[in-house]
């Protein structure tokens, strides 16, 4: 997606709202004058995202992306990590959420997106909005809640970049009712996929797979979370489980305890097995992550399984065993959800299964390679070039 301006994607955004509204209305909305109005909508023009009289937006057909936005605070340990402690190290803090990051990579691969989230009545709520406005998302189908807080979501990583421990707060996500959902249907019909996360509560999700009529993608967030999918699984066209919330869904089938780790009651099938318990089960495609170990893809027709990527070094060597994970690999939060929103970005291509577990492990390594949990670098052509270069 070509930059543009915080202004320019501000008024994109009143523009999408009501495509007929005035250059002195944008001007009073905007603080600023109908010239330089003129100017913007000038620049949104050439730059292809409006076309002209009536500000017809242009671009591919939108995907509907619906769960969660927050404020993402990560905190990752600068030495080995030590438990119960204080550790040094980094924290930043910016705007993620499953969904969020999602719809990030979406549009950063040139589709249009309607993001349908829950925002609060805080402070976090203008800073969340404004960085959605800065991804070119389009948030006017999502809800504010004035008396909720804003999404919060702590994350903890050791020296390596791997995930520790994760709080999260998102009683807030409660608001996105069926009720509410019921007077989206029409916008999330006319979108060429629809895809959900799991922090969306569960009478919520039963709704969208009920009346949903566009192909439906289901990322599970966590194995707590993922057994919400277990009564819709008929329903998805793709579900992007790791192997351990695809082995929650799988034991939660059988009425095993979720919660008991390591339980000899729990079974822990081959991933030919556990594919082909959801497949049997409804889902067209399945996509089972194995972190460092690639990608384990199947549908009706066969399966396969799709190398994880090593990025190379900076001198363009390729990384052998004498170098270390560390000084390849910036951080892995966002690995995941840039796999999966790659995934759907490749079904809306129509590819094969295997070139859709390319996709996906193209764009998991990508966001490797950067501290943030989406890589602000991707474009479709980036994409293209990884696929071609580990396929």
């Amino acid at each position: 997606m070509k930059k543009i301006t915080a202004r320019e994607t501000e008024i994109l955004q009143w523009i999408r709202e009501n495509p007929l509204i005035s250059h002195q209305e944008l001007a009073e909305k905007a603080g600023i004058t109908r010239s330089s109005v003129s100017v913007h909508i000038s620049n949104l023009i050439k730059k292809g995202l409006i076309l002209g009289k009536g500000y017809v937006t242009g671009g591919s057909k939108p995907v509907a992306v619906i769960g969660a936005v927050n404020i993402d605070i990560s905190a990752s340990a600068s030495a080995a990590f030590r438990k119960a402690d204080s550790n040094p190290g980094k924290i930043r803090v910016g705007a993620g959420g499953v969904a969020f990051n999602i719809a990030s990579n979406l549009a950063l691969l040139g589709l249009p997106v309607h993001f349908i989230s829950a925002f609060g009545g805080d402070t976090h709520a203008a800073f969340l909005k404004h960085k959605c406005f800065e991804r070119g998302l389009d948030i006017s189908s999502s809800l504010t809640a004035d008396t909720a807080s804003s999404s919060s979501y702590v994350c903890i990583n050791d020296e390596k970049g791997d995930m520790v421990a994760a709080v999260n707060d998102m009683d807030i996500y409660e608001h996105l009712t069926p009720e509410y959902i019921e007077k989206k249907l029409p916008l999330i019909n006319k979108s060429a996929l629809c895809l959900i996360d799991t922090n969306i509560p569960a009478e919520t999700i039963a709704y969208i797979a009920e009346h949903c009529t566009v192909p439906l993608i289901a990322e599970p967030v966590s194995t707590h979370k993922a057994v919400k999918l277990l009564p819709v699984l008929h329903k998805l066209y793709a579900l992007t489980p790791n192997k351990t919330e695809a082995l929650a869904l799988y034991n939660a089938s059988r009425q095993n305890s979720l919660l008991r780790t390591g339980s000899q009651t729990e079974a822990k099938p081959a991933l030919a097995e556990l594919a082909r318990f959801f497949i049997e089960g409804g889902v067209q495609r399945i996509y089972i992550s194995l972190g460092e170990k690639g990608l384990f893809c199947a549908d009706k027709t066969g399966r396969c399984r799709v190398k994880a990527y090593v990025p190379e070094n900076t001198d363009g060597v390729r990384s052998g065993a004498h170098i270390s994970r560390q000084s390849l690999i910036k951080n892995t939060t966002g690995a995941g959800d840039s796999q999966t929103a790659a995934v759907a970005w490749a079904v809306l291509k129509n590819m094969s299964l295997k070139e859709s577990g390319f996709a996906g492990i193209a764009a998991a390594s990508l966001c490797l390679e950067v501290n943030e949990a989406v890589n602000d670098n991707l474009t479709e052509g980036v994409l293209y070039e990884r696929i071609q270069k580990i396929s």
